[in-house]
């Protein structure tokens, strides 16, 4: 078993913000759903997953976010091949909603 380096302050609150976020991205598709409007909850599913998936390591996953092509943070051995496959499958149903709302 290994150890893996502990969350800092910072991440505890990312984390945090990442679950609720995933939970109103969730709600937002289940609404949408119920509405009618399969693309909306398509967006709001694949928001939710890669909220969960980067809740692993939320401040790797954030900076990496926001400077896409760079990365600036080492990761921490915290992100698992689920955690990956779901931000990743997140990502390819947020795409799939905002192409469907954009050209549907």
């Amino acid at each position: 078993m290994r150890d893996h380096p502990e969350y800092d302050l910072v991440e505890f609150l990312l984390c945090g913000l990442f679950i609720a976020a995933s939970g109103a991205s969730l709600v937002w598709a289940g609404a949408s759903f119920y509405r009618g409007e399969p693309f909306s909850a398509l967006e709001g599913a694949g928001l939710g997953l890669m909220f969960l998936g980067g809740g692993a390591s939320p401040k790797h996953y954030l900076l990496d976010c926001l400077t896409f092509p760079l990365s600036f943070i080492e990761g921490t051995g915290r992100e698992t091949p689920t955690t990956v496959l779901a931000a990743g499958a997140g990502l390819l149903l947020w795409l799939a909603g905002m192409a469907g709302n954009h050209w549907g």
